[in-house]
């Protein structure tokens, strides 16, 4: 949760900052002077912790450059080349400590923050009769933003904390002995009672102590942003990180299509896990026995006389399946009336009579029979 707030809070100030003065260069110096408490701090605990450890650190405090992206560049401490994975470690987790110290005495023992939550766990007092004690301390403002800029700039970056891999292991295998002894719930639970049990404690408080600023500087911030945006009609995002300048309609448009596709996301019905199977297509199924559909084969009508059909693009239909019902082709041919006189099929043998040269020439009273000729019509053809 905290390092939500702490995302939120650097993205929405920084987005303030250029709202006002519509200039990365100006925003940025903003930006870093705002926090300028809590990254003095930062800076002189790993320039201190960086000579405990006998690491070499050098100065390196220039003006800020102007950035697009609402990420604090602690910078102005270079250390030396060479220095161990582990001694980067506790250089990097160093300003963390710091800053859990300082906010706990400012928490205890300027706010009374202690006491006070105390008395609202014991249900003694309300949480508003709490917040009211609290805003009644002495520069109570003052203090809290202090808090809120130390708490924010404390947290130190997961991949310089690879080193306390040489420690996790052997404490790790520690804890495992001690459980393999038996003697693991009495000496856990020591720990848990004695210093362990009041450090956590301490760390848990000093946390709360953060969200609780935080969540009153998310209030105050986002409706500073809003009516500037209500009255500039400006507006900003970011994406991947970089603020992209957007206005204040365009930002309500995109915010209304982000949620129209998330609700739409959610209707969708789930898909089921595991692998994937045939079993979960949505497969036809057949009906029951004696009820199974009966296609009929396809006929044709087909005129006894060849004609040209003439193809377009919208005689190329979609294919039809024949399952469902027969599929007849109907020809364009035009029906023939019934009064038309349906021609004679000729015989297989018909006779041909002989040249008319001939024929002419057979007046000499033989018999014509000799002069006919059968052929065969189907060998002709």
């Amino acid at each position: 949760m905290l390092r939500q707030l702490e995302r939120w809070l650097h993205q929405h100030i920084f987005k303030v900052g250029w709202l006002l003065t519509k200039n990365f260069q100006t925003t940025t110096i903003l930006y870093y002077t705002f926090f300028l408490p809590g990254v003095a701090l930062n800076q002189f605990v790993v320039w201190l912790t960086a000579g405990i450890v006998n690491v070499r650190a050098e100065r390196a405090i220039q003006w800020p450059e102007p950035q697009e992206v609402a990420e604090l560049r602690l910078d102005f401490i270079r250390l030396a080349k060479g220095a161990g994975r582990f001694r980067l470690a506790v250089i990097a987790i160093s300003p963390l400590v710091a800053g859990i110290v300082v906010i706990w005495l400012i928490a205890s023992q300027v706010l009374g923050a202690a006491s006070v939550m105390h008395a609202v766990s014991s249900d003694s007092i309300s949480v508003i009769e709490a917040i009211r004690q609290l805003s009644t301390a002495p520069d109570f403002w003052l203090w809290a933003y202090l808090v809120f800029t130390i708490g924010n700039t404390m947290m130190p970056d997961p991949r310089n904390l690879r080193g306390f891999r040489v420690i996790l292991w052997p404490t790790a295998a520690a804890i495992a002995v001690v459980v393999v002894l038996g003697v693991g719930s009495e000496v856990l639970g020591a720990l848990l009672v004695g210093p362990l049990a009041e450090a956590l404690n301490l760390l848990s408080s000093t946390f709360a102590v953060i969200i609780a600023v935080d969540l009153l500087a998310v209030a105050c911030l986002g409706t500073l942003e809003a009516l500037i945006e209500r009255f500039t009609g400006d507006s900003a995002t970011f994406e991947k990180g970089k603020l992209v300048a957007v206005t204040r309609r365009e930002l309500l448009e995109q915010k209304r299509k982000q949620a129209a596709r998330a609700a739409q996301a959610r209707s969708r019905p789930a898909l089921e896990a595991g692998p994937p199977s045939i079993y979960r297509l949505p497969l036809p199924i057949p009906g029951p026995p004696g009820r199974e559909t009966v296609s009929q084969s396809a006929s044709a009508v087909i005129s006894p006389f060849p004609q040209q059909v003439e193809t377009s693009p919208s005689s190329f239909a979609a294919p039809r399946d024949d399952r469902a019902e027969p599929a007849v082709v109907e020809s364009k041919a035009q029906p023939r009336p019934l009064t038309e006189p349906v021609p004679q099929q000729p015989s297989p043998f018909s006779p041909i009579s002989s040249p008319p040269d001939k024929a002419d020439d057979d007046n000499d009273g033989s018999d014509d029979s000799d002069n006919i000729t059968y052929v065969d019509i189907e060998e002709l053809a």
